[in-house]
């Protein structure tokens, strides 16, 4: 990917990826139960979600506002709103950062879940419980599958967009194939 097209598309499969979480999260929130018991959460917070206790319900509400807020930023980070200024570029460039430093260690494994603790578990190499071994290793199958893969990707795509964002433009000017 090489200038404008690897930005805009890094940002427009970060955009998909927040309307995907986004619209996941709103599932839950409305009562929907898709992938939920397939989350990788330890047991507390896994029974709060699916007793859907109101916390749990309000984190749902809060996930689904941090992604609209991702899809505004990935829509921004794709060149095809007019240019930041220096303090709100820095931040927007801050937060992409953040996001996706946050995304591709949760998928390395380095907050718990991820492919080395995964990969971890189901070989053997960490000890679980007795009673909870089932779920852990149901958990880290469909982790080490679905979850870290899909944080992995939404994490690079942010770290690119920004990366081709921050490379394309100076200070507040447009970039080069910006549109006007």
């Amino acid at each position: 990917m090489t200038g404008g097209r690897g930005r805009v598309t890094a940002a427009g499969v970060a955009f998909g990826c927040a309307l995907a979480y986004g619209a996941l999260k709103l599932d839950w929130a409305l009562g929907g139960t898709l992938l939920m018991r397939e989350t990788p959460l330890p047991r507390a917070a896994r029974d709060d979600l699916l007793h859907r206790t109101a916390d749990a319900v309000l984190g749902h509400w809060m996930s689904v506002a941090l992604a609209v807020v991702g899809m505004a930023v990935a829509l921004q980070l794709s060149g095809r709103f007019r240019p930041h200024g220096r303090i709100r570029r820095g931040v927007l460039l801050a937060g992409s950062w953040a996001g996706c430093l946050f995304m591709v260690s949760r998928a390395i494994g380095l907050l718990g879940y991820g492919f080395c603790h995964d990969l971890r578990l189901l070989t053997g190499a960490v000890s679980v419980r007795a009673a909870t071994t089932d779920l852990v290793r149901y958990q880290a199958g469909w982790d080490l599958l679905l979850w870290s893969p899909y944080w992995l990707v939404f994490g690079l795509c942010w770290g690119v967009a920004a990366w081709h964002y921050g490379r394309g433009r100076s200070a507040g000017g447009p970039g080069p194939g910006d549109r006007r």
